[in-house]
């Protein structure tokens, strides 16, 4: 199993979300900031606390590299924090920092946790977790079992590739079953049914909805609850989207589309109701998030003059998602670094 620096950083980044949120802390990965210079910065992992009055925020940047930081990573933090504000930063580093670093590290005021540090806060088993190769390391909560062979698979990936007629043909990089996650939501409609002599009344339909937890796009909807089962994984990518945000965002929809009063404003919201996987007969809607699931893809990595897109084939049914597709190539770079492939 693939145990590059890439891959071990990505485990670390989870590793230290889970630690801040397990000690009260809101976190988010690989954000994407804004500075007052206009330049845009990825932050490995973001912590956030508030109090209701005061909002803190702190930059941690995650380095899995076979050898200590240099001093020039602490500059680099040093002034992303400068230009977005951010209230602190602390660099994770599995090999330790050499002294130029530590040096640098105290005039900025930037803490720099090494092996020491990260068997203090995660433990000597995380520390040594995360220094060891991946094997079936994850566990996920299953919506589907990989029921396609991978020779299937592969042909299938390989027409994708083929373009129109045979021409335009992309090269395959990289493939690789993939575990891709999504939010089960347990939704109840209510809509308005009438009778023919009578008032009319109101009816509750539940169902589940699964959404996209890379950028909350709808994947599908089922009149029960799907079953799923914990199993261990290999290639996991994590959620980046977060539920509470995607709740919003329905229930908003909704409201909207109830209260504007244009043919053009409810013709606008009732194309995004269709892109949620929300009827337009809604009155109203309860949204309940239920968990985080996984469903397992050959996700392939295909190239052409420069361009670059992320195919993903069904493991379960060995057909061919373009909105899965979609998802994983609009989301390319968190999705490469999750699965190691940055290099590629």
């Amino acid at each position: 199993m693939d145990n590059s620096p890439a891959v071990k950083g990505a485990r670390l980044e989870q590793q230290m979300a889970a630690y801040f949120r397990l000690n009260g802390y809101e976190t988010d990965l690989n954000v994407k900031l804004e500075g007052k210079s206009g330049g845009i910065h990825e932050i490995d992992v973001l912590v956030r606390k508030s109090d209701g009055i005061t909002d803190f925020t702190l930059a941690v940047e995650c380095k899995a590299w076979a050898a200590p930081i240099e001093k020039d990573v602490v500059s680099k933090l040093s002034m992303i924090i400068a230009d977005t504000g951010v209230n602190k930063g602390i660099i994770v580093s599995l090999q330790g920092w050499r002294s130029g670093a530590e040096k640098s590290a105290r005039q900025e005021k930037i803490d720099l946790w090494g092996p020491d540090e990260l068997r203090q806060h995660l433990g000597a088993v995380a520390l040594a977790e995360l220094n060891a190769p991946q094997t079936n390391r994850y566990s996920v909560s299953a919506i589907q079992t990989v029921a396609v062979g991978d020779e299937e698979l592969r042909r299938a990936l390989d027409g994708q590739s083929r373009g129109l007629l045979g021409l335009g043909r992309e090269d395959a990089l990289w493939s690789h079953i993939v575990w891709v996650p999504f939010h089960l939501f347990e939704l109840h409609y209510s809509t308005m049914v009438k009778e023919f002599m009578r008032r009319g009344t109101t009816k509750v339909t539940p169902v589940w909805a699964l959404y996209s937890a890379l950028d909350d796009r709808h994947f599908r909807t089922e009149s029960s609850i799907p079953s799923f089962q914990d199993i261990r994984a290999d290639l996991v990518i994590p959620q980046k989207t977060k539920a509470k945000s995607l709740t919003a965002a329905l229930l908003t929809t909704v409201k909207k589309f109830h209260e504007v009063t244009t043919d053009a404003a409810r013709a606008r919201y009732r194309e995004k109701l269709s892109e949620l996987g929300l009827p337009d007969t809604l009155v109203s809607l309860v949204a309940e998030q239920t968990t985080t699931v996984h469903a397992p893809f050959l996700v392939g990595l295909l190239r052409r003059r420069g361009n670059e897109r992320l195919v993903a084939i069904s493991a379960h049914t060995g057909k061919f998602d373009a909105g899965v597709s979609e998802s994983l190539t609009e989301n390319m770079a968190f999705v490469r670094k999750a699965l190691g492939t940055e290099s590629l």
